[in-house]
């Protein structure tokens, strides 16, 4: 590989607009500092408040703090110092990061011209524009964005696409589908219509959208999902109950943790994982060593996953007791979730 000069990763800089950075660690000053030489064309204090995501490690391994990041917390041009909190493990000279500027596409702290002159300054990363026409179903027309080139935002494979984001409902009142987003599937530069997948609720005219390049939402994502729990109630002794599922088909996920709270059941509790192995569904928890768990015996609340798990399809979990008193009792989980 053929690392960017100073001047290249400078010049790489005005056409992303600062919104990421590669950097190579070129000096451990402390477990909060270091250096990266290749990033010292900047004025002090440029990098304040940017997330450091440790990409890849110099030895090759996966250990922490690899996929880790932390917030830069002063940086100074001389030498390329950062400084920082400390990650769980120490950097090493040679480990490459990502230096990533997170803006608030999934929050509306910012206000709605804040994110135009935005997408405004990043042409290419995003776009803006209002519904103009709905000519039919899973499509929209955006006249502003009419002229950009034939197959500009459209791809086959779905997660290479670029994603259409509901900015704001035109109604005024964040009604769906404002905050979902699909990916785009075709695009006709005479018209400046899209073909998306479907939303909730069909997109309306003037509804706002932002048109978002599949890399830079691979940044976003970084952050991952907000943590997902709830409970149920169910007949835990007549049946094999699904408790909860998890991801979706054909969509990878990175699942980090999976709680489920047994505490309101009396018997014997077996919990199980399911998903879809070369077309159909298997269970994959529990090994055939495991045992089933009881209150008396273990804690009220089981993690059954508590490392990073990764699925490319829905993951169904079930309760089952041995104690007729269980059914009608409440099973609680809890889960969180990282796109891929």
């Amino acid at each position: 590989m053929t690392y960017a000069s100073a001047r290249e990763t400078y010049e790489i800089s005005k056409s992303n607009r600062g919104l990421c950075f590669w950097g190579q660690i070129s000096e451990v000053v402390s477990p909060t500092q270091f250096k990266c030489s290749n990033l010292a064309v900047f004025g002090d204090g440029f990098f304040y408040d940017y997330d450091i995501f440790v990409v890849k490690k110099m030895d090759g391994t996966i250990t922490p703090p690899k996929s880790e990041s932390q917030r830069v917390t002063a940086y100074t041009s001389i030498g390329g110092l950062f400084t920082h909190a400390a990650f769980t493990a120490g950097l090493s000279v040679g480990d490459e990061l990502a230096l990533l500027m997170f803006f608030p596409l999934d929050s509306m702290s910012a206000t709605i011209d804040d994110l135009k002159t935005l997408a405004d300054m990043n042409q290419g990363l995003v776009y803006y524009g209002a519904v103009t026409d709905v000519p039919g179903a899973n499509q929209f027309t955006i006249a502003d964005l009419a002229g950009l080139g034939a197959g500009k935002f459209g791809s086959v494979i779905s997660e290479y696409a670029y994603q259409a984001f509901v900015l704001r409902d035109a109604g005024g009142a964040s009604a769906a589908p404002q905050g979902e987003s699909q990916p785009i599937t075709g695009y006709s530069t005479g018209t400046g219509n899209f073909a998306a997948g479907a939303f909730s609720v069909p997109v309306a005219i003037g509804d706002e959208i932002l048109i978002i390049h599949p890399l830079l939402l691979g940044i976003i994502k970084l952050r991952g999902e907000p943590g997902t729990n709830g409970n149920l109630v169910g007949n835990w002794n007549a049946a094999e109950t699904t408790v909860c599922t998890i991801g979706a088909p054909n969509t990878r996920y990175k699942v980090h943790n999976l709680t489920i709270g047994i505490g309101a059941l009396a018997g014997h509790i077996t919990i199980r994982l399911y998903t879809d192995v070369n077309g159909s569904e298997q269970c994959i928890f529990p090994l055939p060593d495991t045992t089933v768990f009881t209150v008396a015996d273990d804690q009220t609340a089981i993690p059954v996953i508590d490392t990073t798990f990764g699925i490319k399809n829905a993951l169904r979990v079930t309760v089952q007791s041995d104690n007729p008193a269980d059914d009608g009792a409440i099973v609680e989980y809890d889960y969180l979730l990282e796109a891929m």
